[in-house]
């Protein structure tokens, strides 16, 4: 429990001042073509990254880590110094493509841009492309650093990235304008690298130019990408389909589209991600090492849904309050605040989801069904595809809404299924006490928004306001202290 606070912690104060950095981002830019452009580069540059499959590979290199420091100390940093070296020669044949190609792919990631637009982001996307290098890198550091259980890190390093990317922003927006978010984004991940190196040296790892080491079976390791790579395809084309059909609605949806995307993954950062991290490593230590893993799998199933009862509740009561807070201006509207209310309410469905499906990934990873669930992504990403251009194409924004959660759904459901394939699979009673009243606050926090001010008529908004945020510390009481005495019961039993 003392980890999870301290993750918390540092992903609490993560988490204000990335929010303080999308401040300034509206205050600057509002949801104007100008940051749309940005948006469209930055969403090229992380596909390409994912072709590189090292978010991936590094999650299914964590069991083999574990495995190979069983069977001989520190054999997992010569094992990481060899995916590392490999790695890097994909990246670099990758990078070379790309950036011949640049102006090709712009052009299908955002056909309804016009022609001066997509040569700005062609250009942005070619100067952000080193970001390819040390992310791939950075996503096995951080799974190595996790593995030797030194967690806090990732997150630490989140505080230094916000501090870096907000002053940037504010000391270069009059110089450079727009391209202050492209150094603050290169110079974020710089420090990443270099802080995730330091870490893992500390701890006795030393680079070493290594191709191949006894002991691990690189080949085989790196046979994972041939299942992923259709996932991957798969994904890219989930992704170039949802943002070209964006392209082609009215200006500015795009931006709220993405500047409420990026604040509904710090609320997951903040409230999943510390639970889903602890609990893989667990996961994967208990099974390796022949121990029982219901009691862990059960406390997060139950902990995650408390966390995101409290995140539907608070974003669905005060949502369009605290986004208006932040955001409204004169760059930023009623309508744009009321446009990003609605995208964060299916955003905060979908990490509810997408949560409990992580739950499922990661216990199908840890036993070794990597390749199986891969393969039957690539279905559920490539009916996502579909569903992005046809909600879009006849219903237009209203469309658009749907997408995030129905993404999440399809991922979700096929780990879960995927992971009951497994013998002794794990079960959770959904239909327990404490869920079920998690899920019927959330039901009392939809009646209070949207059905109680019209029968009662409050004419004092300010004070139906206040009376919201009374609400949401009152209703959150109850999964707060549920997964209090979950976390303080497992951690006596250790």
């Amino acid at each position: 429990m003392k980890i999870l606070l301290k993750l918390f912690s540092l992903k609490l104060i993560a988490s204000i001042l990335g929010l303080v950095y999308s401040i300034f981002q509206v205050r600057y830019f509002g949801a104007s073509r100008t940051i749309e452009i940005y948006f469209a580069a930055q969403s090229l540059v992380y596909l390409v990254t994912s072709l590189t499959q090292s978010g991936q590979l590094a999650e299914v290199f964590l069991p083999e880590y574990h495995k190979l420091n069983i069977k001989k100390q520190d054999s997992g940093y010569d094992a990481l110094n060899v995916v590392i070296n490999r790695m890097m020669i994909y990246g670099s044949l990758l990078i070379f493509a790309v950036f011949i190609f640049a102006p090709f792919f712009v052009n299908i990631l955002v056909p309804g841009f016009d022609r001066p637009d997509k040569n700005l982001a062609t250009l942005m996307f070619r100067v952000l492309l080193p970001y390819l290098y040390l992310q791939l890198m950075n996503s096995f550091f951080i799974t190595v650093l996790n593995a030797e259980k030194k967690f806090g890190r990732a997150e630490l390093l989140g505080l230094t990235n916000s501090v870096v990317n907000i002053l940037s922003l504010v000391l270069l927006f009059d110089i450079l304008g727009i391209w202050a978010l492209v150094v603050s984004l290169l110079l974020g991940k710089i420090i990443e690298f270099v802080f995730y190196f330091y870490q893992l040296f500390l701890n006795g790892y030393r680079y070493k130019p290594l191709l191949k080491t006894e002991g691990f079976d690189h080949q085989s390791f790196f046979q994972t990408m041939r299942s992923t790579f259709m996932y991957v395809g798969a994904t890219q084309i989930y992704s170039f389909v949802l943002t070209a059909s964006i392209s082609f609605l009215p200006e500015g949806v795009f931006a709220v589209f993405k500047y409420v995307q990026n604040l509904a993954n710090k609320i997951s950062g903040l409230f999943v991600q510390p639970f889903l991290t602890i609990f893989f490593t667990a996961y994967s230590n208990l099974l390796h090492g022949a121990k029982a893993v219901s009691r862990t799998f059960s406390n997060n199933i139950l902990s995650l849904i408390n966390v995101n009862v409290i995140t539907i509740i608070g974003s669905v009561l005060v949502g369009d309050l605290i986004i208006d807070y932040i955001w409204g201006g004169k760059k930023f509207g009623s309508e744009d605040v009321q446009l990003a209310y609605v995208f964060l309410l299916f955003n905060v469905l979908a990490i509810l989801i997408n949560s409990l499906g992580s739950i499922y990934r990661k216990m199908a990873v840890a036993h070794g069904m990597a390749k199986s669930l891969y393969s039957f992504w690539v279905i559920a990403q490539l009916l996502s595809a579909g569903f992005s251009y046809l909600l879009i194409r006849f219903f237009q924004t209203n469309g658009l809404f749907f997408i995030i959660p129905i993404n999440a759904f399809l991922l979700g459901i096929t780990s879960f299924l995927m992971y009951k394939t497994t013998a002794d699979s794990e079960k959770f009673n959904f239909y327990n006490h404490r869920t079920l009243i998690g899920f019927g606050l959330v039901g009392m926090a939809v009646a209070l928004k949207y059905v109680l001010p019209r029968y009662l008529q409050v004419q004092n908004l300010h004070l139906l306001n206040f009376a919201f945020f009374i609400l949401v510390f009152l209703m959150s009481l109850y999964p707060i202290f549920s997964t209090f005495k979950v976390l303080k019961h497992e951690e006596n039993i250790s």
